[in-house]
């Protein structure tokens, strides 16, 4: 199968597992509606370098994920799709830097659009690759920084320059996403190859361009932050990097060493089971050798940085996928071309089991979950949905079979890639609501008051409901009820202190807040029951969903 149509398939791929469904699944809290709706707002009030979150300072993170998810919103509206495709985007810039590394270790031109087909279909990436949150945009910018510093380490002359350049300016803007990583990671990797290939000048040689690439693209928007927020950066360095690093906050709890090395292999499903035939072909292949230990250095020391931290998040492994994918692809093309046949012992177990699971499916769409002892997954008739996963598993079995059927090493992998994609699907389709808080999932009471919500005169909410009415209601100026867990910033500012409601004072600072007009609260059920009772006449509509209430005040004559 030639490359061309092999990059059809990507792009049809990409469209299908990302694009077609991408604003299907409704947000969850904190960390969609958190970005989109900073973006909502920036974009409402023009204010491009005031980093805002609710109105409040926010300095946790620099703004060029939000600005692109701003500019998403301009384009396309106010919806999960906008909000969603700067990171859908930034996987497919990762799953095309996989295919760089790729091509170069295999010399094939098909490894590159298939290694790309492997990181779109690799769980992890491809299930954060379609949430609003800034990791897959940085992983997509430190993607693009090692694929294209490789690339220029292995040219000559201006073909080297240009693209030393364009990682440097990969790796600033990666600076502006996430800050210092974006430096650390493309550095440790680059050094350590160059140690492992003995290339002791251009250790130097070769560091300079990035730099100057880095520092001509996020030098002056750095400085233009600073201009507008002078104490970013000094809060940004000191308590995002060196104190989260030694110290983590309530919102990176301490974990072990091995988190991430697990969380790497688990996201890596369901290629991972593959990894054994991919390991046999290292020994065969000397001419990919140098790249490959390029693609082990990008993976083992930076996961061993990102292990050392004593606060550690999972999506922090997202950068290191597309050098396993890229290995991968290339592992098995060569395994592929050094046998006769694809089917294994291995194959016949993975299609009893995926038959399996669409019995159990099927099952349970008959005749429910209860008699099994299953939780409820979703509110509302569940069958349909058990038949879809059902069907899902069917799909699967079938498109296992027919990759067996296809002659030649890339019209096998081509096939391979497209086994996993019913069961990916299903992500966007099968989110377990049931499972889930009502702070986690509030759309459907926020959306039933969202007229009163934008007309009170005063907005209150607990801290994990306050990202989810912004977003819904654009509220910018709701006060937060304590604790204000992250809507603290530590800063201590003045003009910020009336935002937030300490729970003693609720009912006396509710009274005076109707003397003004209407109030709206959005709170624990049972600190509302409290004050419903003790207000009596006043409440004009009460409305719960498990442990939030949301309660409409009446304002005082």
């Amino acid at each position: 199968m030639t490359a061309r149509r092999l990059w059809i398939q990507v792009g049809l791929l990409f469209a299908v597992l990302y694009l077609a469904l991408l604003g299907m699944r409704p947000m969850i809290t904190p960390d969609e509606p958190r970005y989109a709706g900073m973006a909502a707002d920036m974009l409402a009030t023009g204010e491009w370098l005031k980093l805002r979150m609710c109105g409040l300072v926010y300095y946790e993170k620099p703004p060029m994920g939000v600005w692109l998810m701003a500019a998403s919103q301009a384009v396309f509206g106010h919806h999960a799709f906008a909000a969603r495709l700067p990171g859908a985007l930034a996987t497919l810039a990762a799953a095309l830097s996989a295919g760089m590394v790729a091509r170069r270790i295999s010399g094939r031109p098909e490894a590159a659009p298939l290694a790309a087909m492997v990181q779109l279909t690799t769980t992890l990436p491809m299930v954060l690759g379609t949430v609003v949150i800034l990791d897959p945009i940085f992983a997509g910018f430190v993607s693009l920084t090692l694929a294209w510093f490789l690339a220029g380490a292995q040219a000559r002359g201006g073909v080297r320059l240009a693209w030393l350049l364009a990682s440097g300016a990969a790796a600033g803007m990666g600076f502006m996403t996430k800050g210092l990583l974006a430096f650390a990671i493309p550095a440790l990797t680059a050094g350590a190859w160059l140690a492992w290939e003995r290339r002791w000048r251009d250790l130097f040689a070769l560091a300079w361009p990035p730099m100057l690439g880095a520092v001509i693209t996020a030098g002056p928007l750095a400085w233009l932050l600073h201009r507008s927020e002078p104490g970013f950066w000094r809060y940004f360095i000191q308590v995002e990097h060196l104190r989260r690093f030694a110290n983590p906050d309530e919102n990176q709890h301490a974990e072990p060493w091995w988190l991430l090395p697990l969380v790497l292999v688990a996201g890596s499903m369901f290629w991972l089971v593959l990894w054994p035939r991919v390991i046999t072909t290292w020994g065969r292949d000397p001419a990919g050798g140098s790249t490959r230990r390029f693609g082990l250095a990008w993976v083992v020391l930076p996961l061993a940085l990102l292990s050392l931290s004593a606060g550690k998040l999972p999506t922090y492994v997202l950068p290191l996928f597309p050098p396993l994918s890229a290995m991968v692809a290339s592992g098995l093309l060569a395994w592929r071309s050094s046998v006769t046949r694809s089917r294994d012992a291995g194959s016949w177990v993975a299609v009893a089991l995926t038959l399996a699971l669409a019995g159990i499916a099927f099952l349970f769409a008959a005749v429910g979950t209860s008699a099994f002892g299953v939780p409820r997954l979703w509110p509302g008739a569940e069958g349909p949905r058990w038949a879809l996963i059902g069907l899902a598993m069917l799909a699967w079995a079938a498109l296992e079979h027919r990759s067996h059927l296809a002659r030649g090493d890339s019209a096998w992998l081509a096939r391979a890639a497209w086994i996993p994609v019913p069961a990916l699907l299903c992500t966007h389709l099968l989110m377990p609501e049931a499972l889930l808080s009502a702070p986690k999932a509030p759309w459907a009471m926020l959306k039933r008051h969202e007229a009163a919500i934008r007309s009170a005169h005063t907005v209150a909410a607990v801290n994990s409901m306050g990202h989810s009415v912004n977003w819904v209601s654009g509220r910018r100026d709701l006060v937060i009820v304590q604790p204000a867990s992250e809507f603290d910033n530590e800063l201590g500012l003045a003009d910020e202190q009336d935002r937030f409601l300490a729970r003693p004072k609720t009912l006396d600072t509710v009274q005076r807040w109707r003397s003004a007009g209407t109030v709206v609260l959005i709170i624990d059920t049972d600190l509302a029951s409290g004050l419903a009772k003790a207000l009596g006449p006043a409440v004009l509509t009460r409305d719960s969903d498990r442990d939030i209430t949301l309660l409409e005040l009446a304002p005082s004559k």
